[in-house]
């Protein structure tokens, strides 16, 4: 795509200089802090990107093994005192490696519009005799984004149906894309682009939100913002507020009261931005006890699902995470991402607790108790 030819790493070269190679990275990379190599953090991987933009370096397999090992999680992007978006510049990396070789010709099969979108769409076909529950009319108008998961959860689309309703929110149908997150972090980005561009178009014009639960969903929305260049498309985007439910839920004090007794935790999402006020909603749930999780920001490793040599190398922080979540003796660790869901149940996969989003036990397990 042409719009995607300006975005190089030569554009970055002037990002990539400024990082002043202070090693405050090293402090927060959940990668670093259990290899200690050097390329495995920003500053390492950026001296790397500086001598392929200066032309001293070739982005080969070896280089791209290092990038795999970035997890995505933000947390040197936050950390920076240069305000260096570091994710951005290692996913530009990832595009350039991925247009060349034969690991990005595989994943471009695989991530095909056909493919992809046939795989996504079966479960969707088959639950859609459950999906026709309507919403009620209301003058503010939204747009439900659930995530791919929405596609296998019929009876959690009805309940955010209902929830929005009883704040006076109409939930407008839309027949919207996966995210992207998984072509933008394969470097797939051109497939990326089009699958924004797709879901972008197919939002109708008179809603007033995007609202979904899942903090990797909503983190990529907020990106279409950098990758949207047509005008029409940015001005739509300027016009629709992306909210997170939970936010809302806040916002309008609904409160909940569990029908059992348990004990619950809460793991914070790398992309979750709201987390105080979901925290506040998990500790508010009657009849329930809240152990607040050690290292609850700790990332749960989910964005290394996908490279097997990326996760044996995080596997001290899986461990660690897994024994922080079984020392809180909690039911349920809550969560607000789809990806952290599957990662966490698969570290909790022969224990005793259960990872599971909160809209679903708020579904499942809890009745509203009060609505402003």
């Amino acid at each position: 795509m042409e719009q995607n030819k300006q975005r190089t790493l030569a554009n970055y070269k002037d990002k990539i200089h400024s990082c002043s190679k202070c090693g405050l990275c090293q402090a927060v990379c959940p990668v670093f802090q259990v290899t200690g190599n050097e390329c495995t953090v920003s500053r390492g991987q950026f001296i790397m990107l500086d001598g392929i933009v200066r032309g001293k370096l070739k982005l080969n397999k070896n280089i791209n093994k290092y990038l795999d090992l970035c997890l995505k999680c933000n947390k040197c992007s936050e950390f920076c005192p240069s305000d260096i978006d570091v994710v951005d510049i290692l996913l530009c990396a990832k595009y350039e490696y991925f247009k060349k070789s034969l690991e990005g010709k595989i994943y471009g099969f695989l991530e095909s519009k056909f493919i992809f979108n046939t795989i996504l769409n079966i479960p969707k076909f088959l639950t859609r005799p459950l999906n026709n529950y309507k919403s009620k009319k209301f003058d503010t108008k939204a747009v439900y984004f659930g995530g791919c998961i929405s596609n296998f959860t019929p009876n959690l689309n009805k309940y955010v149906i209902k929830l929005l309703n009883s704040i006076k929110i109409e939930v407008v149908p839309a027949n919207l894309n996966c995210c992207g997150m998984p072509f933008l972090t394969t470097g797939n980005l051109d497939r990326f682009i089009e699958n924004m561009q797709e879901n972008i178009k197919k939002l109708p014009d008179d809603i007033d939100y995007i609202i979904t639960d899942c903090a990797s969903c909503e983190w990529i929305w907020g990106k279409y913002k950098k990758y949207a260049d047509a005008p029409e498309l940015k001005e739509k985007l300027d016009r629709i507020k992306i909210k997170n439910i939970y936010e809302l839920i806040s916002e309008n004090n609904l409160q909940f009261e569990s029908k059992n007794r348990y004990k619950l935790t809460y793991h914070k999402p790398c992309h979750e931005h709201c987390s105080d006020s979901i925290e506040i909603i998990i500790k508010n749930i009657k009849n329930t006890e809240y152990i607040e999780l050690d290292g609850k920001n700790e990332c749960c490793g989910f964005g290394a699902f996908e490279h097997p040599q990326t996760l044996k190398t995080i596997l001290p922080v899986l461990k660690s995470k897994k024994m922080k979540i079984k020392s809180t003796k909690a039911d349920f660790v809550l969560t607000t991402c789809v990806g952290c869901l599957v990662n966490l149940n698969f570290l909790l996969v022969v224990a005793q607790q259960k990872a599971k989003r909160l809209l679903s036990f708020l579904k499942d397990s809890c009745i509203i108790n009060k609505t402003l």
